[in-house]
């Protein structure tokens, strides 16, 4: 993979030209490194929006392609680390930090850890609402974070280390102090380098202890219905990379995880919906399935995107349970 320069005033908006100065080409799978793959189509759009920002796409468009070693599904471009830490900084007050309700997730770990007290890390903890969940519990003891910038609120909730950065940065700063348990919920589809993050993981967790993580499932119904390039998933300017049980056993059985449980899921923002959140995604994805190529206009007569809709019965994510060897 390699970046160019980015040159724009983080604080002004990006025009077509300065974007296009923002990309990196994927030449080969990030996880395996192998060359054989194939393309599954390109993204419909012409940008990415994210937040406020609107983001062109480069002239030849995003290509979506499947490895056929690992089986891991990447983009052949994406945009490169520096540009997207920008408009993370840019867009923190308004993305990841709606509050979510993670009884599910604490219940998954208490379970996982016996309800034995744990030393916990949370990877892409934002506001912290993961590590207050588990603050009320009483079952951790250090709580520490790591996420590319500080989101606000979040030493409210710490009761360790923030580390910031990459989880695949190959330098990553933090104390040394390994812990019992690792989150990694909604973020092993953001990673540039897969094999960085499982060597950083291995660092991070005890022998013996857990990774527990969460993240689409490229082998769900939408994707395999209407085609990979078209899931809303695939189609956000922060998502780069999509597993599967196959490539996921793959990628941590190489760096010396076993995967010990697996379970197809929601996504946790679609737990609890209000019966009108319900009304409006199953409207939209009645409109989508009657009348798919005309989707996208009708959406955009509203001011929005036009992306594939989020089915809310969907089980089109995956928690999974890696313990280190």
């Amino acid at each position: 993979m390699t970046t160019t320069t980015l040159t724009a005033d983080d604080s002004q908006p990006l025009d077509p030209q300065q974007a296009e100065a923002c990309w990196a080409m994927v030449d080969r799978c990030p996880a395996c490194g192998s060359r054989h793959g194939d393309s599954l189509g390109t993204l419909p759009d012409l940008c990415y929006a994210f937040g406020t920002e609107r983001v062109p796409f480069p002239d030849a468009g995003i290509a979506v392609m499947g490895c056929n070693d690992c089986g891991l599904v990447y983009k052949g471009t994406v945009p490169s680390p520096a540009f997207l830490t920008m408009v993370f900084k840019r867009q923190a007050a308004d993305k990841w930090m709606a509050p979510h309700d993670f009884s599910v997730e604490v219940a998954v770990l208490q379970k996982l850890t016996g309800e034995r007290r744990f030393d916990l890390l949370d990877v892409g903890a934002a506001g912290g609402a993961l590590l207050e969940a588990c603050t009320g519990t009483g079952m951790t003891d250090r709580r520490s974070a790591l996420d590319v910038i500080r989101y606000p609120g979040i030493e409210a909730h710490l009761a360790g280390e923030f580390i910031e950065g990459f989880l695949d940065d190959p330098s990553l700063i933090w104390g040394r102090e390994a812990y019992d348990v690792v989150t990694v919920f909604d973020v092993i589809e953001h990673l540039y380098y897969p094999p960085n993050a499982f060597d950083n993981l291995r660092s991070l967790v005890k022998p013996g202890g857990l990774v527990v993580m969460e993240s689409g499932n490229i082998e769900n119904f939408w994707p395999r219905r209407y085609g990979v390039n078209q899931w809303w998933y695939v189609r956000l300017l922060e998502h780069h990379i999509f597993w599967s049980r196959r490539s996921l056993e793959k990628g941590a059985a190489a760096h010396g995880f076993e995967v010990v449980s697996w379970e197809e899921t929601r996504h946790k923002s679609r737990r609890d919906l209000c019966r009108t959140a319900w009304a409006a995604d199953l409207l939209k994805v009645g409109l989508y399935c009657i009348a798919r190529n005309y989707y996208s206009a009708t959406a955009q007569i509203f001011g929005k995107q036009g992306n594939q809709p989020w089915f809310p019965l969907a089980r089109d994510h995956f928690r999974a349970c890696l313990r280190k060897r």
